[in-house]
């Protein structure tokens, strides 16, 4: 189970995330059946409408690991661009990437492990949005 944060999304990664979800190789998954929901419940912006301290698709996220007190930064992608040996990435179809989704600096992000312990997370600091940075059709 994810994070029940409201979600702003822009309209592109509104249409990707969608199709991510619905495909074959996703749409049995927990994570991707609970981000669907949030999609289905989402605000669609234009992209140059997303505020900046939103964590969006391929924004670079400083975040604390509430439970172990431990600082971390990836950037959140679509599982096809996630590069294998990169630890600095995040899949937006692991459960702590569905999680940041739609965060904002300051919130706290709370949700369910694989397992069936509870996670939670601070957003700390967003390095790099690209809505942001006026890469808004990317």
């Amino acid at each position: 189970m994810i994070a029940k944060l409201h979600l702003l999304l822009n309209e592109l990664d509104h249409a990707r995330l969608e199709r991510l979800v619905d495909s074959a190789e996703y749409s049995k998954m927990p994570v991707a059946q609970a981000l669907a929901e949030r999609l289905d419940n989402a605000d669609i912006a234009a992209p140059d409408e997303i505020p900046a301290d939103l964590v969006s698709m391929h924004s670079r996220v400083r975040f604390r690991d509430i439970k172990a007190d431990t600082l971390l930064e990836k950037e959140l992608v679509y599982p096809h661009n996630l590069q294998k040996e990169a630890t600095d990435q995040l899949s937006v179809m692991a459960p702590l990437g569905a999680a940041l989704l739609g965060a904002r600096v300051g919130e706290e992000v709370h949700w369910q492990l694989p397992s069936g312990k509870d996670a939670a997370l601070k957003v700390e600091e967003i390095l790099y949005q690209p809505e942001a940075a006026g890469e808004l059709y990317r």
